[in-house]
């Protein structure tokens, strides 16, 4: 009886040690997690003209929208637009995000922009602006051609032109073995 009582005592005393060690550990607080409002995989999204025409085709691997939040972030974005001209632009990047109540696409993290195939531009981010149909951009651009390579630090794409214009610091260098 004694062992029992000096054992249980033991057993007792080890659970209040536990107990009280545990209770002074500093409790470990993060950011909350947000949580996914939707997720959508294989995305294609068509927007059309007031005659029924295909304006924009935009395409992404994936689609997620946070809760509490209006924007939605892009994976593997393409975005196919025609201009009035019946020219298709392609714009592709990893990244994008989407803005509904602003109108906006962003691509993000080195976009390729390409009319047709006659030329491939290349920068680092695009905004998008569905109302007023135009891209804008402006990073560093790099335009490259058949015999040329072209450099400028901003850019306006018109979609109804179907027309890029290279703004400010803008340079060219031409090579006819290209």
């Amino acid at each position: 009886m004694k062992w029992s009582l000096s054992f249980a005592l033991l057993g007792v005393t080890i659970l209040l040690l536990i107990f009280t060690r545990v209770n002074r550990e500093t409790q470990v607080t993060g950011a909350p997690r947000d949580l996914i409002a939707v997720e959508i995989e294989q995305l294609v999204m068509t927007r059309y003209d007031s005659a029924g025409r295909e304006l924009e085709r935009s395409m992404a691997d994936r689609a997620v929208r946070l809760d509490g939040d209006s924007a939605s972030r892009l994976s593997d974005l393409t975005v196919r637009r025609r201009d009035l001209n019946n020219q298709e632009w392609t714009l592709e990047s990893p990244a994008g995000v989407s803005e509904p109540s602003a109108d906006t696409l962003t691509l993000i993290g080195g976009v390729v922009i390409s009319a047709g195939d006659s030329a491939t531009l290349r920068t680092d981010q695009v905004l998008i602006d569905i109302a007023t149909r135009t891209a804008t951009s402006t990073d560093k651009i790099r335009l490259t051609g058949a015999h040329s390579d072209t450099t400028s630090s901003g850019l306006i794409i018109d979609f109804d032109l179907g027309t890029a214009t290279l703004l400010d610091r803008v340079t060219s260098t031409y090579n006819q073995d290209k």
